[in-house]
């Protein structure tokens, strides 16, 4: 199945806001940490939990999750 051109740039736009509000929750948790526990930086935890979620998010994005009509066939017959 075929991602029509609306529906990725409206996908396009949800991961561009998913990759905002990560962005920016980093900042903030960044600050924190360097203003209360600088020694160790706890942040990365965050960062290294958020990044995979944001790349499905881009692949659902891309359609890579969209079963294939030959797959449907397959299964119908």
């Amino acid at each position: 199945m075929s991602l029509s051109p609306e529906e990725r740039m409206r996908r396009a736009r949800f991961v561009r806001l998913h990759l905002i509000v990560a962005l920016f929750a980093l900042l903030v948790l960044i600050a924190a940490n360097a203003l209360f526990t600088s020694r160790y930086p706890w942040w990365l935890w965050v960062l290294a939990a958020w990044l995979p979620l944001i790349a499905i998010h881009k692949a659902w994005s891309m359609g890579l999750f969209e079963r294939n009509e030959l797959d449907r066939n397959k299964e119908g017959s």
